[in-house]
């Protein structure tokens, strides 16, 4: 198989190592396994326009070196590409390699990738871009904004900035007023008051831990997570009940399960995380589930992507 492999040699996971002796261990691992594989390596301001290029005359297979931002960045891009996605776990959650069940060392991921199989795996989307991981409103985004803002001024690492983020989260206002309309049989609508709204692609495991985690990437389900909880207090027990990953659980979410839903609000704009990276949309939104949409390189021996 031809695979070209575009990595972001500043990704976190990267940082203090040797980026073109890491590339050569990946380059090295595809090669053992028979494939023809090319290595792109990339700073982060040009990595779109490296991603750009090589989808416009794919290789059979295209894998990612960065973080779920930049995986979500390759997805967009790539269109209707004929071509199959893979991921190497280069960034500082790597949500969906880790659903994949990808061993955190690039190296050991793309030898596990370089005799793995292709399958075909969920996409959702909300209007015009899509995801893998999940979609988030309410306090989450704003964490991620202040994060940003203290690592450019204030140089902290990521990690730091993101405790200070959560804790400063605690004492502002992020409730959001929003009518949310499941496309279910019962065609249920919901208006509510809510600091987080999270439209996951496919259900979190329910105590899987603070890191959250999907059992299968395609069941063919959005799982929406609403919660209805108001001041400090009630947020803090919010984040305590997250960190442990009752996701389905916990008291004051409320959980369901869909194809499609649509959230909307009187705000003339919303402030989303997706997979991971901040973007504003104009409400309504729409999310939808592409059912078996993605061609995903797996990893020999791991969860496969449906049960």
């Amino acid at each position: 198989m031809r695979i070209t492999v575009v990595m972001n040699e500043k990704a976190g996971t990267l940082a203090g190592s040797d980026a073109g002796a890491v590339a050569n261990g990946v380059r090295t691992a595809f090669a053992h396994a028979g494939h023809t594989v090319n290595i792109v390596l990339t700073k982060p301001q040009t990595m779109m326009g490296a991603l750009r290029r090589v989808f416009t005359t794919p290789p059979d297979a295209v894998v990612v070196g960065g973080g779920d931002g930049t995986l979500n960045a390759a997805l967009n891009l790539m269109g209707r590409a004929p071509v199959a996605l893979g991921v190497l776990p280069l960034g500082t959650m790597n949500l969906t390699a880790r659903d994949l069940g990808l061993p955190p060392d690039p190296v050991d991921a793309a030898k596990a990738l370089a005799r793995g199989d292709i399958a075909a795996i969920d996409v959702a989307t909300v209007g015009d871009l899509r995801f893998l991981h999940a979609a988030v409103l309410g306090f989450y985004p704003w964490m991620v904004l202040d994060r940003e803002r203290a690592r450019r001024r204030k140089g902290l690492a990521k990690w730091p900035a993101m405790i200070r983020a959560g804790w400063r989260a605690l004492f502002r206002r992020h409730e959001l007023e929003v009518e949310v309309l499941l496309d279910t049989d019962t065609g249920e609508t919901a208006r509510i008051t809510t600091p987080l709204l999270v439209v996951a692609n496919n259900r979190f495991i329910d105590g899987a831990g603070p890191v959250p985690s999907r059992a299968s990437l395609a069941d063919g389900e959005l799982a929406v997570y609403v919660a209805e909880t108001r001041g400090p207090l009630s947020l803090l027990r919010l984040a305590f009940a997250v960190a442990a990953g009752h996701w389905e659980t916990a008291p004051g979410i409320h959980f369901a399960a869909c194809r499609s839903l649509t959230v909307a609000t009187k705000r003339r704009r919303l402030r989303l995380a997706i997979d991971g990276e901040l973007t504003h949309m104009v409400p309504p939104l729409q999310f939808r589930l592409q059912h078996r949409r993605l061609d995903m390189i797996m990893p020999a021996g791991e969860r496969r992507p449906a049960r």
